[in-house]
C-alpha cells in the first residue's frame, strides 16, 4: 500500500517516522511532538468508554427470576466484563505509545541542545564555537 506521493505507508509513517531512499529512517520531531496530544485525546476517549461500560455493567439484571433471564444477564454481564478488559489494554496501549512519543520527542530536544552546546563551545582554539 503507498501514500498518494507513492510512498510507503507502513506502522512508522503515522509516528513521524518514514524510509528515507533505500535506507534509514527519517524523523520529525515536530510530528512526533503533534501526535501526543492526539494519542491522550484518544485516551480520554477509552476512559469514557470504560466509564460507560462499567455503569452498563453495574446495572445488569435479570428482568425475571426465571432460568432464562437469569442466564441472558450473566451472558449481558460476562460481555460487559470482556469489553471493559478489552478497553482495560486498548488504554494500557494508548499510554504506552504517549510515554514512547514523549521518550522519542525530549530524546530530540536534548540531542539537539547537545549538539548545539558542542558547535557553540567557547572552550575551543578560536575561543569560540564553530558557529560563534
Amino acid at each position: 500500500m503507498t501514500e498518494s506521493n507513492g510512498s510507503p505507508i507502513g506502522p512508522t509513517v503515522g509516528a513521524g517516522l518514514g524510509a528515507v531512499g533505500g535506507a534509514g529512517y527519517n524523523f520529525d520531531p515536530d510530528q512526533i511532538a503533534a501526535l501526543i496530544p492526539k494519542w491522550e485525546a484518544l485516551k480520554d476517549e477509552l476512559q469514557a468508554d470504560l466509564n460507560e461500560l462499567r455503569n452498563a455493567s453495574y446495572n445488569v439484571s435479570p428482568p425475571t427470576a426465571d432460568p432464562a433471564a437469569a442466564s441472558n444477564a450473566r451472558a449481558t454481564q460476562e460481555s460487559f466484563s470482556a469489553a471493559i478488559e478489552h478497553n482495560l489494554h486498548i488504554l494500557d496501549y494508548a499510554q504506552k505509545w504517549v510515554d514512547k512519543l514523549r521518550e522519542a520527542s525530549g530524546a530530540y530536544v536534548q540531542q539537539d541542545a547537545e549538539t548545539g552546546a558542542g558547535l557553540n563551545n567557547p572552550g575551543s582554539a578560536s575561543g569560540g564555537g564553530l558557529y560563534q
